[in-house]
This record gives structure tokens, C-alpha cells and sequence, in this order.
């Protein structure tokens, strides 16, 4: 069974609402990247990589805090993750 997770940090404004498919719930310290997650050659794609070139940031982040939530509107339960970015 997947978990459903969104990402949060205050480093990188996130634009997405909808949630992540993971097969497990990352846990604090683990590293992630989103990039992945973006299809290949689309425009969203292209304006993440061109914002975390602009924030000199890799696109690679570390698990810092989660917290489950319950999206009432939508009746979804996930996981709300802060992604802490490494500067280059």
C-alpha cells in the first residue's frame, strides 16, 4: 500500500496541491529528490530545474520534520514533509 505525501520548505516555493505516490513514508534524514517526479520535457519540469539553478540549490533535499494530515475536502489522509535544499 503507497502513502500519499506533499512537500513543503522554505527554501522552494511548492505549486503543486496534489500528493506524492511513495511506497513507504520517507523518514527524517532520508533524501529525496523531486526532480524525479516532474515528466521528463515538460514545462513544469523545465521551471523547477531553471528555479533551483537560480537559487543555486541542488535539487536533491533532506527530510527535515512530517506530519500527517487530513484533507477534509478532498478526504485524503497524507504526509506533510519539509524538504531542507543544499546550496551549491
Amino acid at each position: 500500500m503507497s502513502v500519499k505525501v506533499r512537500f513543503y520548505s522554505y527554501d522552494v516555493e511548492f505549486e503543486f496541491e496534489n500528493s506524492v505516490e511513495f511506497p513507504v513514508v520517507p523518514q527524517i534524514g532520508d533524501e529525496v529528490n523531486l526532480l524525479s517526479f516532474f515528466k521528463y520535457q515538460t514545462s513544469e519540469r523545465i521551471e523547477y530545474v531553471e528555479n533551483m539553478e537560480q537559487l543555486n540549490l541542488y535539487n536533491n533535499a533532506i527530510v527535515g520534520d512530517k506530519t500527517w494530515c487530513n484533507d477534509l475536502q478532498k478526504n485524503e489522509i497524507y504526509v506533510l514533509i519539509q524538504l531542507k535544499f543544499k546550496r551549491q
